[in-house]
């Protein structure tokens, strides 16, 4: 670092903002430059390519990047080449709110219903040998009865609307 730039030599602007003198021999050297205080820096050696700490670029990550040049068309965690998908149109969208009584009704015995498929199934594993049944189990299929009753309650309910 002590070696001066001797002999003739060219001067060359790199990529930073300092002036660069290039030796006959090959070797590369930041010119001494004054600073803000008024002292001075020592002319420095460097490797081709270097560029001072104080004039690397600020790092900025990829959506500062797309930010900064505005071609940001995607929203963040969006896959830009996944194609966008058809819509459906708003009246397409089936509710999932009960409109009338007698849908509330329906909604119920098709629940019960499906309790009832659930108890005939498992009566019909039992039969079969496939399932031992748990306690838990013994008293669901005890309350198929229960479930058929309800259903009759409601179909009645609803007939009267």
């Amino acid at each position: 670092m002590s070696e001066k730039p001797s002999g003739k030599s060219k001067p060359a602007c790199s990529e930073g903002g300092d002036l660069r003198v290039q030796t006959e021999s090959g070797d590369t050297f930041i010119t001494a430059t004054q600073r803000p205080d008024g002292s001075w820096r020592k002319a420095r050696r460097v490797k081709e390519g270097y560029i001072p700490q104080d004039e690397q670029p600020k790092y900025q990550n990829r959506m500062q990047l797309e930010a900064t040049n505005g071609r940001s068309s995607v929203p963040s965690g969006a896959n830009p080449r996944a194609p966008a998908g058809t819509r459906k149109p708003v009246s397409a969208i089936k509710a999932n709110v009960c409109i009338t009584p007698q849908d509330h009704f329906q909604k119920k015995i098709d629940l019960t219903k499906k309790k009832i498929e659930d108890i005939e199934g498992m009566e019909s594993r039992i039969a079969s040998g496939e399932l031992v049944p748990q306690p838990n189990q013994v008293k669901k299929i005890q309350r198929k009865q229960e479930y058929l009753d309800e259903i009759e309650k409601l179909t009645k309910e609803m007939e009267k609307l």
